[in-house]
Order: C-alpha cells, then sequence, then structure tokens
C-alpha cells in the first residue's frame, strides 16, 4: 500500500536480527531509498493529476464567470466538446496514468455538465440530487474503467449528497437529526470497509479499503467526544473501540496512516475527557499541554518501535 520504511531494519539491528554490515543490502532490496527514476514517476503522476484538476476546474470556473456573456449553445459546446474529445482520446491505447486522469476529468466535466443543465433549464432539483446523480452516474464508469480516482470520487460524492440532505430530510419521511446523520455515516463507512474486505481480491472494486475506514473512524470519533458531552448515544463508545480493535488488527505493521490517526483518535479523546474535569484556568491549560505533548511521545515511540513497521 505504501512504500516500505527502515523502521523495522533498525529495530532489527539494534535486537542483534540484523547484522549493522548487511544493513544496505537489506535497504537495496526493499528499494530504498527511491531511485532517481522512482521520483521522476512520482511527480510525473502528481503533475499530470494536478493538470487534470486544474484543467477541468478552469473549464467550469470560465463558464461561471462568463455566464451572462455565453448563451446556452455557447455553455453546453464548452462542456460537452472537451467531454467528447476525453471520450474518443480513451479509444487510443494509454498507459495506465493517463487512463486515470482521461477519467477522473470525464467525471468531474459529467459533474458540470449537470449543473449546468439543471442552472439553465431551471430543473428544480436540489443540490443533493445533483450530487447522488452525480454519484449514480459515475459507477458504472468507475467499475468498467477499473478507476480508484472514480471509485473514490463517487464515495466521496455519495457522502455529501447525505450531508446536504440532512437539513432537508426534517419536512420528508426520513427525517433525521444531527446524531442520526453522524451514525449513518459512521456506519454506512463501517459497512462499506467491511464489504470490501470480505470480497475477494479479484472481484473487489479498486476503492482504497482506508478511505471508508479512516472515515468510519472520524465518525467515531466525533460521536465519542460529543458522549462525553451527553449529546450522543453510549453506544458510540462500542463503535468506537471495535473500530480502533478493528484497524489495530488490520493495520498492524502494515498501514502506518491508519495507526497513527487512531493513535490521535485515542489522544483527542483522552484530553477531552481530562479537560471536562479541570478548571479552565492557567493550571489547567497547562496541564493538557503536558499531558498532549506526553501522549504525542508515547504515540510517536510506539509507532516508530513496532506499532507501524511493516511486516
Amino acid at each position: 500500500m505504501f512504500p516500505p520504511s527502515r523502521a523495522p531494519l533498525f529495530e532489527w539491528v539494534r535486537r542483534g536480527h540484523l547484522a549493522p554490515q548487511h544493513l544496505a543490502q537489506a535497504e537495496r532490496l526493499l528499494g530504498l531509498p527511491p531511485s532517481k527514476t522512482q521520483w521522476q514517476q512520482l511527480l510525473d503522476r502528481l503533475l499530470l493529476l494536478l493538470g487534470t484538476l486544474c484543467l477541468a476546474a478552469g473549464l467550469i470556473f470560465f463558464i461561471a464567470f462568463n455566464w451572462h456573456q455565453l448563451g446556452r449553445l455557447s455553455r453546453l459546446l464548452l462542456v460537452t466538446a472537451p467531454l467528447l474529445a476525453v471520450l474518443l482520446l480513451g479509444l487510443r491505447p494509454l498507459t495506465p496514468p493517463q487512463r486515470q486522469a482521461q477519467l477522473l476529468f470525464a467525471g468531474l466535466n459529467l459533474g458540470g455538465l449537470l449543473a449546468l443543465i439543471g442552472q439553465t433549464y431551471q430543473t428544480g432539483a436540489d443540490p443533493w440530487q445533483l450530487f447522488a446523480l452525480w454519484a449514480a452516474l459515475l459507477l458504472p464508469w468507475a467499475l468498467l474503467g477499473r478507476s480508484a480516482v472514480l471509485w473514490g470520487l463517487a464515495w466521496m460524492l455519495g457522502q455529501l449528497a447525505l450531508v446536504l440532505y440532512w437539513p432537508l430530510s426534517i419536512e420528508s419521511l426520513f427525517a433525521f437529526d444531527e446524531e442520526t446523520l453522524a451514525w449513518c455515516l459512521t456506519l454506512g463507512n463501517a459497512l462499506l470497509w467491511g464489504v470490501l474486505l470480505a470480497l475477494p481480491a479479484h472481484r473487489r472494486p479498486p476503492l482504497p479499503t482506508y478511505l471508508p475506514a479512516l472515515a468510519a473512524g472520524l465518525g467515531a470519533t466525533l460521536l465519542v467526544l460529543l458522549n462525553l458531552f451527553e449529546l450522543t448515544s453510549p453506544l458510540a463508545w462500542a463503535a468506537w473501540l471495535g473500530w480502533l480493535g478493528a484497524g489495530y488488527r488490520l493495520w498492524h505493521g502494515r498501514f502506518l496512516t491508519g495507526l497513527a490517526l487512531g493513535a490521535l483518535s485515542v489522544i483527542c479523546v483522552i484530553l477531552v475527557a481530562v479537560g471536562k474535569w479541570v478548571d479552565i484556568d492557567m493550571n489547567g491549560f497547562l496541564l493538557l499541554a503536558l499531558l498532549a505533548i506526553t501522549l504525542s511521545v508515547l504515540a510517536v515511540r510506539w509507532l516508530k518501535l513496532g506499532g507501524g513497521a511493516h511486516e
């Protein structure tokens, strides 16, 4: 998932499992440090991604800025012509990064087309309906193109559609409050995480599993923080502890970022819990600052000495 780390090699040297004179050879076997070619490939992909985002955003902002100077046909042509050109470009053989950039531009351009149609012809659709439709239309492209970028974009749009639907749900049949919204996002992402892990590797969509996993952890952490002030159900603690346990079992020695965010979640909960019972004065702030520094040092030491080491 991520490039290997030197941390386990240093730990093996410290414990005597690896001779110091063989450290350089072990690093070369792991591909460390990255070669100039690897750095060039990384920069090429980053520049390609940034260029694609700038082109798509620039086109949408150009139409929005010149809205009154452009007629309906001109706006439609400015959106559909690049979309058709990009789709026709897909008929040519492309490298995997170029294919991903092409699909990303087409996906973003599709959202601009939906917004243009809704604004021009005043369809009366709510913003959440636009994002939900956008996400639904992206799914076939993501399936056919095996694109992790489009899967991630569709996942994000689905979250956004649910958040935008919440203020309007008060007058609808499926009304829910802020806590229900937080539970829906948390449990929905946790369920998606579990489904992705349960599917065989060859049938699993290319959506990175850490996206719903980290989103579920963020939701569980917020629910626990609110429960400290008795604003949510005590079940938030079960969801939070379950996420921490599952994350540690799945990410230990494999996914340093997930373990680091789990440690940050624990630190935030401890600080808020302690801060609830201390006086809000200079001594209280000093105690919280010292506690935050201590917990951060312990977390970094744990991650360095094996919590985040690659197996």
